[in-house]
């Protein structure tokens, strides 16, 4: 229990460094004017190799030891791929047919992906033997 709690405390570490890159990422993109799904996908992704990068060698390293490094990869991708296409339909309903502000429409996004991606990447992506 003590081994599953700091790998959940080192996930939220990398999803708020995820997300700071995300958030920055899209901020520029966006006052620079890029449209918003193009931005989202861009920064989205910025996020994506982050977390690829720390979860895999800090928050699930003991999974990543040995095995199919391909395997994982593109179980990851596949992951965030759809974490991506949800996270980008959450964010253009609340944002252009609910006309709620793009910020919070931008964290409400973010916030119900990483809950899907943080259960993907524990059970499917890093299979962690408990």
């Amino acid at each position: 229990m003590t081994k599953r709690l700091a790998t959940i405390f080192k996930f939220g570490i990398v999803g708020v460094a995820n997300t700071a890159v995300d958030a920055a990422v899209f901020a520029i993109l966006a006052l620079v004017g890029m449209p918003i799904l193009i931005a989202q996908g861009v920064s989205y992704s910025c996020g994506v190799a982050n977390s690829y990068w720390l979860n895999g060698r800090w928050t699930f390293r003991d999974a990543t030891r040995g095995g199919n490094d391909r395997a994982k990869l593109i179980r990851f991708l596949i992951t965030n791929l759809i974490v991506l296409a949800l996270s980008a339909l959450i964010l253009m309903t609340l944002h252009d047919v609910l006309g709620w502000s793009l910020v919070m429409s931008k964290i409400l996004a973010t916030l119900m992906g990483m809950v899907l991606n943080y259960m993907a990447s524990r059970y499917w992506v890093f299979r962690i033997a408990t």
